[in-house]
């Protein structure tokens, strides 16, 4: 059964606990205050996600990358409507007293375009100082050096630059407050699932497969446990034994990709063509074609 979205309409209908506040479509449109909780550096509560600077450049720019390694689905999402930011009351104010979310319409349905915040994506102009400042405060506070593990370097250069540079992913909202599915490659701050909870979502395979892929993939965690060493960024399964679910290394980041089909874990391929797979994959799903979109013919078989 295809996907069908919200529509623009749905998107920006009043919801139950986050009344919507504004739509704004133009960046002279922003108000100071969310100028201010994107840009200030200086605030002491943080920031919100940086969802104005695609606003303010336009999406040539921002779906440049996707055009150059994504071509049907740059394709569908250049030829989509207008970039908008919807404005929402947050559910909580422990940083702004509104939440922002960065869209846009193709084929009648809504695709939001994820984003983290301001020097924190790749393409930002400040992103290697900020990591340089994030890492020496590692290297502080735990007294040995640090680096901090980047997951988008874990996926093919083409997946990465398409998805992963100037933005983060990509949602289909299921409903008016974007509960996000998984079917498009999303965020690294979504997150990504881990394998233990890929496991143990599908009842009593922890116990058996956990030492499974231990033994024929270097995934052993590391000692801080926030280098997650085996992950998913893309699952199109809406039951459990019934779709497709994609893995990548995060501490070895070689850009393997593995395919799960159906959740037989020892039928566990590779990728061996993953742009042409996620483009004509991420094409069938935004035109909303019948079926489901075969990966086989893109993989090869995962030899330990």
């Amino acid at each position: 059964m295809p996907i069908t979205g919200l529509t623009k309409e749905q998107f920006l209908a009043q919801g139950l606990y986050n009344r919507v506040l504004a739509c704004w479509t133009n960046f002279s449109e922003v108000a100071p205050e969310a100028l201010d909780a994107v840009y200030n550096a200086d605030r002491p509560d943080g920031n919100l996600r940086d969802v104005l600077t695609p606003l303010n450049i336009g999406k040539e720019w921002l779906f440049g990358l996707t055009l150059k390694h994504q071509p049907r689905t740059a394709a569908l999402l250049l030829d989509g409507g207008e970039l908008f930011v919807r404005v929402r009351e947050a559910a909580t104010d422990a940083i702004a007293t509104f939440t922002m979310d960065l869209a846009l319409e193709v084929q009648n349905k809504i695709v939001c375009i994820n984003r983290l915040r301001f020097d924190e994506n790749l393409s930002d102009p400040g992103h290697q100082a900020y990591m340089a400042r994030l890492e020496a405060n590692l290297t502080r506070r735990d007294g040995r050096p640090r680096k901090k593990n980047q997951r988008q370097f874990s996926l093919p250069m083409p997946l990465r630059e398409a998805y992963y540079t100037r933005f983060d992913g990509l949602n289909l909202p299921e409903r008016p407050v974007a509960y996000p599915q998984r079917i498009l490659p999303w965020g690294i701050n979504r997150p990504w699932e881990s394998l233990e909870g890929y496991l143990e979502g599908l009842r009593g395979y922890t116990k058996k497969y956990q030492p499974w892929f231990e033994e024929r993939l270097p995934i052993q965690r590391l000692e801080d446990r926030k280098d997650i060493p085996f992950m998913a960024f893309l699952d199109t399964r809406t039951k459990l034994r019934d779709g497709d679910i994609f893995f990548v290394k995060n501490t070895i980041q070689d850009g393997t990709v593995y395919h799960i089909k159906d959740d037989i874990i020892e039928d566990m391929r590779v990728l061996s063509e993953p742009a042409e797979a996620f483009d004509r994959y991420c094409e069938h799903i935004l035109l909303g074609r019948e079926g489901r979109f075969d990966f086989l013919p893109y993989t090869s078989p995962f030899v330990p």
